[in-house]
């Protein structure tokens, strides 16, 4: 056991363990941290020491732990290969069963895709009677009503339009041809808005 101050370690240091100067303060940190060396302060400055028992015990202490360790695990491997023999003792008594049955594990296999597949098919064909389905007929009746409501709105303001023409051209035939112009087909000049045919 040494006893040495932070000014001796600072000139030793770097002679003995090929330590930049500049480095030692890190170094004895990093060594203070890990518990490798103990430090005291005593007067006005730091003291620093490491008893050789202590590097022993710390290497005991990790020994110790990783035999801890290995005990929990070869432990854990004892339960899972256990687990695992227990299951591939169940699988085979299955598979005796199954053969018993005329069956065997691929063949159920093969059966539950079919099955799947013709749920999916299934699926698919009821999604074809949703047109009688109440629920969509009246979610269909709404969006009708609501497209209704909306066009009648469009046709008052267009023939609002229509109107502010007339009243800003003074010119009926004028306003009709700009209202023509800006509708397209869907206007008649001198009568206006075509009806639309509503299937019933």
């Amino acid at each position: 056991m040494g006893v040495y101050s932070f000014k001796e370690l600072e000139k030793l240091l770097p002679s003995v363990g090929s330590i930049n100067g500049m480095l030692v303060k890190e170094y004895i940190q990093a060594l203070t941290d890990e518990n490798l060396i103990r430090v005291e302060k005593i007067g006005s400055g730091n003291w620093y020491w490491s008893f050789t028992s202590d590097a022993k015990k710390s290497k005991e202490n990790l020994i110790n732990k990783l035999k801890d360790e290995e005990t929990k695990l070869l432990a854990s491997i004892a339960v899972a290969e256990q687990e695992v023999k227990k299951e591939m003792t169940k699988r085979q008594e299955d598979d005796e069963m199954l053969l018993d049955g005329g069956s065997d594990r691929h063949a159920l296999m093969d059966a539950y895709e079919a099955l799947v597949k013709e749920n999916d098919a299934l699926d698919k064909e009821l999604d074809l009677y949703s047109d009688n389905d109440p629920a969509e007929i009246f979610r269909k009746m709404e969006e009708t009503n609501k497209l209704k409501e909306s066009t009648l709105r469009w046709t008052d303001n267009l023939e609002s339009l229509e109107s502010f023409l007339v009243s800003l051209t003074g010119d009926r035939a004028q306003a009709g041809e700009i209202m023509y112009r800006a509708c397209g087909e869907d206007y008649v000049v001198g009568e206006g808005l075509k009806e639309l045919a509503v299937p019933n």
